[in-house]
């Protein structure tokens, strides 16, 4: 399923010109330099380019020799340029005898000229060329410098000639008939050529930096019947192309993927142009939070079409209609989770479903996330910002493993979200420390956590309670323990004020949100010394008296779910403490 739909996305984008989506035979490299020769093959210059090209076919290689490519490669293939010279020699070599080969077939004279060049050049000469070490600081950087040719006086670039593309197609299908492997393809059914290995490596979801494979066979245990690599699953040579070229493309677009921790989830349409729908759940998901600069990765969506995301997504929050004349809410989706896995990608999860479905169970996110304080955060903090603030040091480095893939599975499923995750969140909050404690996010996971947890268990008193802003009508003991504890927290505030160099919640908030009664007793001992000095004494001192009119006792333990009442109750609580309203003035 999830080859033919890549498959099949792949030849609506090949019908769509702005997709700029490679043709059979051909990949989308980066290009840093452009090679000038003269029409008698002398090496003219050497100029620095940024950008994409397509190219022929860049296959993915690997081993201790690996193969070049077509009129295409790095510089230290086409030029011999690197630190090691013998390395350099022997990868121009291989370079000029495989390009060398096939365009002595070809009578242009663009072909004439890449090929006199070739014979000519010496690569251990590239040290003393003037041209060449203009650039010599570019080159120490870690970076892959393809290089593609130029014919002085003439538009496009050497491989872009209709001689050699035809040729190069020519040998395209010249290789094939001697792969020649046929069979049934298992996503279109036909009697076609099947591909031995996919070639197309993914780039951009992890894993090496050459690339990784979706599909692949290399141990022997994988194997059945007798046959070797992507035999065991027969699939056709322009599937495998069509299907890779297509996630690359996906991965490499601003609008078709999300990142969250290790995993990289790519999305699209089951149509022709469905770049609005695309556009509105790629901003959904990853909300730019402009008012607070809280998201300072750059703009992947233009800012008219986050405002009409934006939009769209307040309507379906609010329960209305979602549909208009650019968001067509039946438009079918495809979601596609992945995360690398050594040398191969791990399919984390795999979801078919609508846009409209799909933005009505991230808005039941959004509303579950919602709590007193989140509007200073822009009112919608995305999935990533979610998981740095429960990583250690809020370094996103810090994220478990496997968090990411788990936590957009539940958004865009409605499922309980993940016990690890509430599990993270209560240690955050029990740690002091300048990235520990509580503060909004990590009290907006709680409350989301414990909100769908009762309402998917159908306990419906109990889901009443977990409410936005402080609930004086919640009685569980351990909301009322965390609201007392934030009491009595204010009262050592206002007893000190300035003086202070650590109050109850660097010292005690752990012990008190775990073992409470051994505690508690300490600390309201310690109250009646704070309220005698402060200025706001009886107000502390009724607010606290009705906390303790609600409690049964204070019990020995609270358990991880009454940990996170707690933490609730002590943040609501806080944020309560300091509302200007006409009862505090």
């Amino acid at each position: 399923m999830i080859l033919q739909a890549l498959n099949e996305h792949y030849y609506r984008l090949l019908d769509d010109k702005e997709s700029k989506i490679a043709p059979p035979g051909y990949s989308i490299a980066d290009i840093s330099f452009v090679i000038v020769l003269s029409q008698a093959g002398e090496f003219l210059d050497l100029f620095s380019v940024e950008k994409e090209e397509f190219v022929p076919e860049h296959k993915k290689r690997s081993g201790v020799n690996p193969a070049p490519y077509f009129l295409c490669d790095k510089i230290l293939y086409s030029l011999g340029v690197g630190k090691d010279k013998s390395e350099g020699k022997k990868r121009f070599e291989q370079y000029r005898d495989y390009n060398l080969k096939l365009l002595q077939q070809i009578e242009c004279v663009e072909a004439k000229a890449v090929s006199s060049f070739l014979k000519a050049w010496n690569p251990d000469s590239w040290d003393s060329n003037a041209i060449i070490m203009r650039y010599q600081e570019e080159f120490n950087k870690p970076k892959n410098f393809n290089t593609v040719y130029k014919i002085d006086g003439q538009l496009g670039y050497v491989h872009q000639n209709s001689e050699i593309a035809s040729a190069w197609m020519n040998e395209l299908a010249k290789k094939e008939d001697e792969e020649l492997v046929t069979g049934q393809c298992l996503v279109t059914g036909k009697i076609e050529n099947i591909a031995r290995t996919h070639n197309v490596a993914i780039k951009g979801a992890g894993g090496q930096p050459a690339g990784t494979a979706l599909v692949s066979f290399q141990i022997e245990s994988f194997r059945s019947y007798g046959k070797t690599q992507s035999y065991n699953a027969p699939v056709s040579k322009k599937v495998a192309f069509a299907y890779g070229t297509a996630l690359n493309y996906l991965i490499a677009s601003d609008t078709n993927r999300v990142r969250l921790a290790d995993t990289t989830m790519v999305f699209w349409a089951d149509k022709k142009g469905g770049k609005a729908e695309e556009t509105v759940l790629a901003w959904c998901l990853d909300p730019v939070v402009a008012e607070t600069g809280e998201e300072s990765e750059k703009r992947r969506i233009d800012p008219g079409a986050a405002r009409h995301a934006k939009a769209v997504l307040e309507r379906v929050k609010s329960g209305l209609p979602v549909g208009d004349t650019e968001f067509n809410p039946d438009t079918r989706c495809y979601l596609l989770g992945l995360a690398p896995n050594a040398a191969r990608l791990s399919v984390r999860f795999w979801q078919v479903s609508s846009f409209g479905d799909l933005l009505e169970k991230i808005a039941h996110h959004y509303n579950d996330m919602d709590i007193a304080g989140i509007e200073r955060h822009g009112g919608t903090v995305s999935p990533w910002r979610t998981l740095k603030a429960i990583a250690v040091q809020e370094d996103a480095k810090n994220i478990p493993p496997l968090l990411g893939g788990q936590l957009l599975k539940t958004i865009l499923s409605g499922q309980m979200y993940p016990q690890p995750i509430y599990n993270a969140v209560i240690m955050r909050c029990r740690t002091g420390g300048e990235h520990g404690g509580v503060n909004t996010i990590r009290a907006a996971v709680i409350k989301a956590f414990l909100a769908r947890k009762y309402r998917i268990q159908k306990q419906t008193e109990k889901e009443a309670m977990i409410t936005v802003s402080l609930n004086e009508k919640n009685t569980n003991n351990a909301y009322l323990l965390g609201r007392l504890f934030s009491l009595l927290e204010k009262a050592q505030k206002d007893a000190l004020g300035g003086n202070i160099n650590s109050t109850i919640r660097e010292r005690y908030f752990g012990a008190a949100s775990a073992t409470p009664g051994a505690v508690f007793p300490l600390l309201l001992r310690l109250s009646r010394h704070h309220i005698s000095k402060s200025e706001y004494g009886n107000l502390s001192e009724r607010k606290i008296q009705e906390v303790m009119n609600g409690l049964d006792a204070f019990p020995a333990h609270l358990n991880i779910e009454e940990q996170g009442l707690f933490i609730l109750g002590y943040y609501h609580q806080n944020q309560a403490n300091y509302v200007k309203n006409e009862n505090n003035e």
